[in-house]
């Protein structure tokens, strides 16, 4: 129980110990807190320190943090900017760039990769199109050419490591390499960015101890708490074994939690007093670094089964960095701006839970609207992507 306790507290304090650490020390400042919270998660957890029956508190902490953390964060967003067009395209240039490296890789690297190697192209698909509900789901669908056991296993945890690195490029000068691709150097932020130095060093966090920011604190955490419940309830009726799921032919109850969480959060904003809780957006980002550290603590790199781990991961490494890079090449001529290129990259990769912390790395708080709207799209046509390029993969 003592264990248990200490383990809640650590994952409540660490991300403020982290902030502050970043305010102090120059280094960890250009690093940055969500990605030097991912380092400390992995370091921590190839330690080996956390006792085994805490690692249900991990997972319990990444399910409930993000449903409270995007009500949060989209109720302190401006979304006067978005544009619809923008994000379709964004969306088709994401979804083809995913499919092109995935067959790409396949043909560079189909050898490498066994027998399964159609089926692991074919569940990537669903992974970086929606999510891990797609990659399982893929891997349903394929009956008994699907992933067993400890292969399922050992391609979820590259993927977990490629990601990871992923996000570290994102966040450690990815996006600025977008944007001066897509815009050339003379880009200028957008004018109702977050200014990120100010972000970290002036702290945004220094008052919420004053009767005045709890009050508004409260509030915030009680729409989110309503807005997070209501939107698990509607999507439980979408889980294996209910109407909707028999209709539907599958379970889609995660994109329904994230689509009905968007919804009721817009709809939200449409009240004034929620237009002026301003410190909502902060708070929400404070779960966002409960959720990192929380994810990065279950990258056990000792599971791994090297001599395969190693050709899946480059297989990975080049459907993600590939997608991403030719998204980003296809975006000027298709007239869509870098951060929604990237957003929508990321989103297809990391799924919409990811969306918050690299639109803060962009300063750019409109960029999430794109990133979980794509997202969700994403999670609709995963699920036949993946079929289709498992059948595709067949035949070369």
């Amino acid at each position: 129980m003592i264990a248990k306790i200490l383990i809640v507290l650590f994952y409540l304090l660490a991300p403020a110990l982290v902030l502050w650490s970043c305010r102090k020390v120059k280094f960890l400042n250009k690093v940055g807190p969500v990605l030097t919270l991912y380092i400390l998660g992995v370091v921590i957890a190839n330690l080996h320190i956390v006792p085994e029956d805490c690692k249900a508190i991990q997972k319990t902490l990444q399910d409930v943090m993000i449903p409270l953390a995007i009500p949060m964060m989209l109720f302190g967003c401006n979304f006067k900017n978005f544009k619809a067009g923008v994000t379709v395209r964004a969306f088709v240039i994401g979804v083809v760039s995913v499919a092109l490296m995935v067959v790409g890789g396949y043909l560079l690297l189909g050898s490498h990769l066994g027998t399964s190697g159609a089926t692991i192209g074919a569940t990537l698909s669903g992974q970086y199109t929606g999510g891990a509900g797609n990659f399982a789901a893929v891997n349903i669908m394929l009956g008994e050419q699907g992933l067993k056991g400890e292969m399922f296993a050992l391609v979820s945890t590259c993927n977990l490591i490629v990601s990871f690195f992923y996000l570290m490029f994102l966040m450690g000068g990815g996006v600025t390499i977008a944007r001066r691709v897509v815009h050339g150097k003379g880009f200028k932020a957008y004018n109702d960015a977050i200014n990120a130095e100010e972000y970290v060093n002036e702290n945004p966090y220094k008052d919420f101890g004053k009767k005045k920011s709890i009050i508004q604190l409260l509030k915030v955490f009680g729409a989110a708490v309503v807005v997070a419940v209501a939107s698990l309830l509607v999507s439980n009726l979408f889980k294996s074994g209910t109407t909707m799921y028999n209709l539907l032919g599958g379970d889609y109850s995660l994109a329904v939690l994230i689509l009905v969480l968007t919804t009721i959060s817009l709809l939200l904003t449409g009240f004034k007093e929620v237009r002026t809780w301003d410190k909502s957006f902060d708070a929400g980002m404070y779960l966002i670094y409960i959720f990192c550290l929380a994810m990065a603590m279950l990258a056990d790199l000792s599971q791994l089964d090297w001599k395969l781990g190693l050709w899946v991961i480059v297989y990975q490494t080049i459907i993600v960095f590939g997608s991403l890079a030719l998204a980003v090449l296809l975006a000027r001529p298709f007239k869509v701006d870098a951060d929604s290129a990237v957003i929508t990259s990321d989103t297809l990769v990391n799924s919409p839970l990811c969306v918050p912390m690299i639109a803060a790395t962009m300063k750019n708080k409109n960029a999430i609207m794109v990133g979980i709207t794509n997202g969700l799209a994403g999670y609709a046509v995963g699920n036949y992507l993946g079929y289709l390029i498992y059948q595709l993969l067949c035949l070369l």
